[in-house]
Parts: C-alpha cells; structure tokens; sequence
C-alpha cells in the first residue's frame, strides 16, 4: 500500500480517479466530498489547511482523506468497503496530521469504528455539537489543537 499526498503538480494526474472514487464511495448527506473534490480548482491544493491524500494498492485507490481549513469545514474519509477492517484510516489520519500539524475531525457519537479510529491516530475529543437535524456529532483534534479554533458556534 502507498499513501500520497495529492499536490499542485500530481493533481491532473489523480483527480479523475479520486472523482470517480469519491462518487462511488461517498454516502454523506451533508457534506459531499465528491462535490467538494468535483469543484475544487488545482491552485485551492496548496492552501493552508488543505490535504488530500490518497491510498493506493495496485495502482488502485482504495481510501481517500479530504480535509479543508484544518478539519473545521470539511475533515472526510472514505474507504472501499473491502479494506473497513484494516488500520488504513488511521494510517491516513496520521499522515494528514503529520503533513498539516493540526488537524480536527467532527465524528457522530454513536459511529463506534469513526471514534476508535480517531484515538488510535492519537486524536482527542474536547467537544460536541447537536446540529439542526438533531444528531451529535464529537469533535476530534490532533497536533497542536486547541479548542477556541472551532468556534462557539460549531462546537
């Protein structure tokens, strides 16, 4: 398995493939990673905050991790029902916080793989959230978090 991390320079290269991934694999409600990859523009890469890094097994994608603005407007994972059972998502987590040095993650309370996941990449939970639809979400940060970076509003 090779985890890369998606830059100005290799993003015409993967772009189409994380697409059709994403569009495939990509089940939330809410924020939609394949919309968010779909209208993301090749020099948004290298904003500050912005990671995308993708995990490759035979040339294949088989997980994706997609963070904007450090995890506090979009922080999403997918993985290929075929791999849910391994340590990729925490492989993924810790290279997106190792490349950002901070990194929040908004998880459901009751989404018991999500949360274990989060701690075995060395994430620590400092808050949550009931959004207008009524779920509670736990939010997650890693690196050098602190908790006034989520503002009042979301957390």
């Amino acid at each position: 398995m090779k985890i890369v991390s998606l830059s100005y320079d290799n993003w015409e290269k993967y772009r189409r493939p994380l697409i059709r991934f994403s569009k495939r694999y990509d089940k939330s409600p809410r924020q939609s990673v394949y919309s968010w990859i779909f209208q993301l523009k090749k020099h948004h890469i290298e904003d500050a905050g912005t990671s995308i890094k993708i995990a490759l097994w035979e040339g294949k994608i088989i997980a994706c991790s997609v963070v904007s603005h450090y995890g506090s407007k979009l922080s999403s994972m997918l993985i290929s029902p075929k791999y849910k059972q391994t340590h990729l998502l925490a492989n993924l987590t810790e290279a997106t916080l190792q490349d950002l040095g901070v990194l929040y993650r908004r998880i459901r309370y009751n989404d018991e793989a999500g949360i274990k996941m989060a701690l075995q990449a060395g994430l620590v939970c400092f808050s949550y959230l009931e959004d207008r639809d009524r779920q509670v979400y736990l939010w997650f940060g890693g690196g050098h978090w602190h908790s006034d970076d989520i503002s009042e509003k979301e957390a």
